[in-house]
C-alpha cells in the first residue's frame, strides 16, 4: 500500500513541473486560440499605439494585459493576401494568393489542417475572404459572435478566428465623432468630405473596439480566458491612400497584440520584428506541435512569448500587385530594425487604384477637385500617389508617414544596397518575377496629375 501511495505522489508531482523539465515541448494543457483580426485599421489609431481621435478602451486594455508589438508587419496589404498570409504560414508566392480574389494553389496546408492534426477545433466567424474550401476547411461556427463553439466541448481545445467587418466599408452614414476636432494624417487632405468621412470610419473602429470587449468578457464569464491565448491584429492600413493597396508602413504595419494570462508578462512590449506568416508556426509551437525545415515561411516566436531569448526575424518583405482592381503597378519592399525600402518596378506607369480612388470613399474626388483648382498640398498629394520614384528609402520611426525619402542619400548607400541586395534574393527564393507578375487588365479610366 506504501509503495502504492508514493507512486500517486509521484505521480502527480511530474504532472506539475514545466513540460521543458520532462523533455519535451509539449505544454502541459493545450491551449485555446482566439485570433481577432480587423478589417482596414491604421495600427496608430489605438490608443496604446499612440492615436489621439478616439478612445479604444477594450483594445488599449488587451494590450495592458499582454504584449503589445510594435513591428508586426503583413507581406500584402489587402484583405485576400492578407488572410492567405496568416491563414497558411506562407508568402504570397507559395499560397499563389498576390492579389486581392486570388484563391489558394490546391494542396496548401492552412491553420486548420496544422491544428487539427494538433486535436484542435478549428472555426471562423466573420468575414470569409478566402478560398478554396479544400485548403479553409473551417468547422461550422453557429451564431454570430462564436460563443456556442468556444464552449460546445470543453475537453478539446478550440481556435476561433473572429474576423470582423465593423471597420470596413460602408460605414455608418453619421458618426459619433466630431469631425472638425479630428487630427488629420499627414497624407490626407484637408476638406470637409475627408473629414466626415474620416470621422465615419473612426465611428466603425469604436464598434470594432466594443466588439472586442464584449468578446474579451465572454472568456472571462465562461472561464476560458487563463487557458486561451488570444491574439489581435488590426490588418492593413485604411483605404484613403498611402495605406492598403500600397508597401508603404502604414498600409503593411499592424498593430498587434498578444495576451496570455501567466504565460505573456502583461504590459509588455515587444520590438520584433514579426510576420503574419509566424502566427500559425506560432500556434502550432504553442500546441506542441514540432515545425519541419521548409513547412513555413514564417517562423514561431512562441518562446519570445514566454519571454525566453528566441532568434528571430532581421527582416520582413512583402509586395504589390494591383490587378485585377487596377492598372499593373508592382511593388516590392523589405523592411530591418530601422530602415524600409520600397522598390517601384515600373515607376513610369502612374498609379490607378480602382476600389480606392473611386467616390464610394469619398476622399479621391475632393482631392482632384481641390487639385484642379490650384490648392498646392492637393496637387503635391496627388503626385506623390500616382508618380513614385524607383526607389524609396526611410526611417520609419524618425518619420512615420514617410514624407522623407532618404533613397538619394550618399551617406545611405551601403544601406540602400543592402537592402535591395536582399530583397531581391528573397524574391528569386519565392520565384517571383517581379513585374511580369501583375498583368494588364481591361483599360481603366483614370485621372492622373502630369508629371
Amino acid at each position: 500500500m506504501k509503495y502504492r501511495t508514493r507512486f500517486v505522489i509521484i505521480s502527480m508531482f511530474l504532472t506539475l513541473l514545466p513540460a521543458t523539465v520532462l523533455g519535451t515541448d509539449m505544454p502541459a494543457q493545450k491551449p485555446n486560440f482566439l485570433f481577432y483580426l480587423a478589417d482596414d485599421v491604421n495600427y496608430n489609431i489605438f490608443g496604446c499605439y499612440g492615436g489621439q481621435n478616439i478612445k479604444t478602451p477594450n483594445i488599449d486594455k488587451l494590450a495592458s494585459e499582454g504584449m503589445r508589438f510594435t513591428k508586426a508587419y503583413c507581406a500584402v496589404a489587402m484583405c485576400g493576401p492578407f488572410r492567405a498570409e496568416l491563414y497558411t504560414g506562407l508568402y504570397p508566392m507559395r499560397t499563389g494568393v498576390t492579389g486581392n480574389w486570388g484563391n489558394a494553389k490546391p494542396g496548401t496546408k492552412s491553420i486548420v489542417h496544422h491544428l487539427k492534426d494538433q486535436g484542435y477545433r478549428v472555426g471562423l466567424v466573420g468575414k470569409q475572404h478566402h478560398g478554396p474550401a479544400s485548403v479553409y476547411p473551417f468547422d461550422e461556427v453557429g451564431g454570430k459572435s462564436g460563443v456556442k463553439f468556444m464552449t460546445a466541448d470543453k475537453n478539446q481545445p478550440f481556435c476561433l478566428i473572429i474576423a470582423s467587418l465593423r471597420s470596413h466599408y460602408p460605414w455608418p452614414s453619421q458618426s459619433v465623432v466630431d469631425e472638425k476636432s479630428i487630427k488629420l494624417a499627414p497624407v490626407q487632405h484637408d476638406n470637409p468630405e475627408t473629414r466626415n468621412v474620416t470621422a465615419r470610419y473612426l465611428a466603425g473602429v469604436i464598434t470594432l473596439d466594443n466588439q472586442v470587449g464584449e468578446m474579451m468578457e465572454t472568456l472571462e464569464k465562461n472561464g476560458l480566458k487563463d487557458n486561451t491565448l488570444v491574439m489581435f491584429s488590426s490588418e492593413q492600413g485604411w483605404p484613403f491612400g498611402f495605406a492598403k493597396w500600397n508597401n508603404y508602413d502604414l498600409g503593411v504595419r499592424t498593430a498587434f497584440i498578444a495576451r496570455w494570462p501567466g504565460k505573456i508578462k502583461a504590459g509588455s512590449v515587444s520590438d520584433a520584428l514579426v510576420q503574419m506568416a509566424d502566427v500559425v508556426p506560432t500556434f502550432v509551437e504553442a500546441a506542441g506541435g514540432k515545425i519541419q525545415p521548409g513547412q513555413f515561411d514564417g517562423r514561431s516566436f512562441y518562446r519570445h512569448l514566454l519571454g525566453q531569448e528566441q532568434s528571430l526575424r532581421k527582416y520582413v518583405y512583402g509586395m504589390h500587385n494591383m490587378v485585377p482592381q487596377g492598372n499593373p503597378y508592382p511593388i516590392r519592399y523589405i523592411r530591418d530594425e530601422d530602415y524600409h525600402y520600397i522598390w517601384n518596378l515600373t515607376p513610369d506607369e502612374p498609379y490607378f487604384q480602382g476600389s480606392q480612388m473611386s467616390k464610394k470613399l469619398e476622399w479621391w474626388p475632393p482631392l482632384v477637385e481641390a487639385a484642379k483648382k490650384g490648392d498646392k498640398d492637393a496637387i503635391a498629394l496627388m503626385k506623390r500617389c500616382q508618380h513614385r520614384p524607383e526607389e524609396e528609402l526611410f526611417k520609419v520611426d524618425e518619420d512615420p508617414y514617410e514624407l522623407n525619402n532618404l533613397a538619394d542619400n550618399p551617406e545611405l548607400a551601403e544601406v540602400k544596397k543592402r537592402l535591395r541586395a536582399e530583397l531581391e534574393h528573397w524574391m528569386q527564393e519565392q520565384g517571383d518575377p517581379g513585374a511580369s507578375l501583375d498583368q494588364k487588365p481591361k483599360r481603366r479610366k483614370r485621372e492622373t496629375v502630369k508629371k
